[in-house]
């Protein structure tokens, strides 16, 4: 976003405020018409308001002890958590966890029995209650540790307050409280798989609140005047066509005509987003991401000239990646090539050598560029029965 910001506006990075020691992320003196903006960014996700730290700490709890009472048995492991709804002057609607969940003896007597039923595992999951706990955990071939938790619930707000965005709003209002008079203060939010940000407007029952609500009264509630919210959002039912959907919520009366103008273009200079939120939330938790996995791969293209050259163009960063020695020969093909030959080898029986590399980009949007190989025929590395099919240089046809 920083980068984004200094692509359309003037930016300073971590300007000093004349009222306070906190730091903003940024300023700029033209990203609004209206005038000097102070910018806060945050990028929120479900991971907190989901409850899955505290499946998550429940799960391990109770796999822990499984591996105990018999060997591996916790890695089969699969944890469905109930949900509980109730009345206390106004909705409420919770999932059934414990973030203290403990097991206590009672409950190890219960798990043991289950895990060493002569018929295991062919037998019915197992059920959990104590506390604010009600688990149902089953057994399972094949499982992971990234999808091993779930809860029907979806992470939705009952509570205009009570919720990651307002807390999140609350945090960064206190970050550019102390801006000149006449400064602009404006908050980034970005759906990093957050349901309130991806949904503006609840799409479930009467009782939910939508994130535009919420939004609105941490408008009302801090020193606020700008919340933009950017969201991954896919384009159609299927098909890779992810945009950035931007909203934005304006506290202001008599906003100037074009005050979102470079706002706008702000969000069509961004990297095309290549997951929506929640999808980019799961590759995160299981590393996905990490500068050590394996990067995006554009793919191999393969023309030939006039005269039998030929030219291959293929990822740059798959080559760099099988040169360092992250991957062998076997897996360099198959992303390479998919199902075909290897047309290096192919190339290299009928004579042709690389003559010439070169670099082409491929633009932000890709994370990768290419590498152009040209090949043509070279009589050092010709075997004699391909020599005989050419004519030596300048030898009379």
């Amino acid at each position: 976003m920083l980068w984004a910001i200094s692509h359309v506006a003037q930016m300073t990075n971590d300007p000093k405020l004349p009222n306070s020691s906190h730091r903003p992320d940024a300023a700029s003196d033209d990203l609004f018409v209206s005038g000097r903006a102070v910018i806060e960014i945050r990028a929120l996700s479900d991971d907190s308001f989901s409850g899955r730290e505290a499946m998550e700490r429940t799960a391990n709890i109770v796999a822990g002890y499984a591996d105990q009472v018999r060997k591996r048995a916790g890695q089969h492991l699969h944890f469905e958590f109930n949900e509980r709804s109730y009345w206390d002057k106004r909705y409420h609607r919770e999932r059934c966890v414990d973030a203290n969940f403990t097991l206590s003896a009672a409950l190890k007597q219960q798990v043991r029995e289950w895990l060493t039923a002569p018929s295991w595992p062919d037998l019915d999951p197992v059920r959990i209650v104590e506390g604010q706990t009600d688990v149902v955990v089953s057994w399972h071939k094949l499982t992971s540790r990234y999808w091993r938790v779930f809860s029907r619930m979806p992470p939705v707000a009952y509570d205009l307050k009570d919720n990651p965005v307002y807390k999140a709003l609350e945090d960064k209002a206190d970050q550019i409280k102390g801006a000149a008079v006449g400064t602009i203060r404006c908050v980034f939010l970005v759906d990093a798989g957050c349901y309130l940000l991806r949904r503006l407007q609840p799409l479930g029952g009467v009782w939910e609140i939508g994130g535009d609500r919420i939004i609105w009264q941490a408008l009302n509630d801090f020193q606020i005047d700008v919340v933009c919210v950017f969201s991954p959002f896919r384009v159609g039912q299927i098909g890779p066509n992810i945009v950035w959907h931007v909203t934005y919520f304006d506290s202001r009366t008599n906003v100037p005509a074009g005050e979102y103008d470079r706002l706008k273009r702000l969000s069509t200079i961004l990297p095309r987003p290549r997951f929506e939120g929640y999808q980019a939330r799961d590759h995160h938790r299981q590393g996905n991401f990490h500068p050590a996995e394996r990067g995006w791969y554009v793919g191999t293209s393969i023309a030939w000239k006039r005269g039998g050259a030929m030219t291959i163009k293929m990822s740059a960063r798959l080559l760099q990646e099988y040169l360092a020695g992250r991957m062998d020969s076997a897996t360099f093909q198959q992303h390479a090539f998919h199902n075909d030959r290897n047309h290096f080898h192919a190339q290299l029986v009928r004579g042709f050598t690389i003559q010439n590399v070169s670099f082409e980009s491929r633009g932000l949007d890709e994370d990768d560029d290419t590498v152009v190989f040209e090949l043509d025929f070279d009589w050092a590395a010709a075997s004699l029965k391909a020599s005989k099919k050419r004519k030596a240089p300048g030898q009379e046809s």
